[in-house]
Parts: structure tokens; sequence; C-alpha cells
């Protein structure tokens, strides 16, 4: 949202279910009130990392609590034995002033959540403004192919 893009917007028209939450909410109740739960979540924010002990989390802003890795976790391994854990959509908000060290945070928290929770995580971001929605419009017909093994998707999306 701060960069002007609407991604709930995007991937409706699309042909996509979209149910958006913030992070900091009850999820696991939102599914479970619905018995819907996504195949495919997308989660994006700042990421910062904590000093005592050093870990990555998500942060929605200043005065907001961090989304911890094991937040996310406890939340993903919640999903029915009856369906797949979902593919994550890890996406890492711009951050100018350290881009470096974003992409670090980033790939330290996907490759925990992966570990962890998922069946799979593609880490995408930090983009520059101008480029994020060429981006996200490229990934789009990627998520809606059927059948395709996520190895399958990461060529598409690069391609």
């Amino acid at each position: 949202g701060s960069s002007g893009l609407r991604l709930e917007e995007l991937y409706r028209q699309a042909g996509l279910q979209v149910q958006s939450l913030p992070l900091n909410a009850d999820l696991v109740s939102e599914f479970q009130a619905t018995g819907d739960y996504p195949s495919v979540v997308h989660i994006s924010g700042l990421l910062a990392e904590s000093l005592s002990p050093r870990e990555v989390f998500l942060s929605s802003g200043e005065n907001s609590e961090p989304v911890r890795a094991e937040m996310l976790s406890k939340l993903l391994s919640r999903w029915p034995p009856s369906q797949l854990r979902p593919f994550v959509i890890l996406e890492a908000a711009d951050n100018p002033f350290d881009a470096g060290r974003t992409l670090l945070l980033r790939n330290a928290l996907a490759a925990r959540i992966f570990a962890e929770c998922t069946r799979g995580v593609l880490a995408i971001g930090p983009y520059p403004k101008e480029s994020l929605s060429r981006t996200i419009g490229a990934l789009l017909p990627v998520l809606r192919s059927r059948n395709a093994a996520i190895g399958e998707r990461h060529v598409n999306f690069w391609t």
C-alpha cells in the first residue's frame, strides 16, 4: 500500500480469490470461521531485527507489535491435515537506506518459515516503487497456472 500498488485489486482482476488480513489479526480464527484456508499466502512488510536475541521479524510500523517467525510458523502449521500447507510469497518492503541488509534479513526469515511450516517460499523484494508493479504483473500468471510444481513456478516467474 505504501508504494501505491493495490495488491488485492491486482489479484482479484487476475481471477484469484483474495482475503486480505493484517498480520497482527488472529488469522487462524479467521480461516477457521470460513473453513477456507488459502493455498497461497502473500506476506508483505517491513523487515527489522532485534538485538538480543538476534532475530528477524516483520513490522507494520513503529508502534506495532513485531510479527516473529514463531507466530508465522504457528499460524501456517495449523492448516488442516487434509490440505497442503500454503505456498508463501514473502515480500520485503523497500528500504532505500540499506537494501543489502534487507535482502539478508528477508532470506533469513524466508529460510526459517520454509524449514518450519510451508511447502515453499518465494522471497521477493525489496523492489523500488517503479518496478514493483511490473514484478507483480509477472507473478500473477505464474500463480494462476494449474498443476505447476514450485520449481516450474520459479522458472516461469524469472523467465
